[in-house]
């Protein structure tokens, strides 16, 4: 399998990303440059957007 190595636009690790990646066309295309983020980052930018929506508790004074 062919891959390509790409760099996460959050942390800056590179990682290879194979032919099987469901992206892997979007990302290996020349004419639109794609932006990469890694799965490390994807889970956190998931993790603190869904904590962002939660409502916030009321205080007892």
């Amino acid at each position: 399998m062919s891959g390509l190595q790409l760099r996460c636009i959050m942390c800056g690790k590179t990682q290879e990303v194979l032919s099987d990646h469901p992206n892997f066309k979007k990302l290996s295309d020349p004419e639109k440059p794609a932006a990469y983020v890694c799965d490390i980052c994807n889970y956190k930018i998931r993790h603190e957007s869904e904590e962002a929506r939660k409502p916030t508790r009321p205080t007892s004074n």
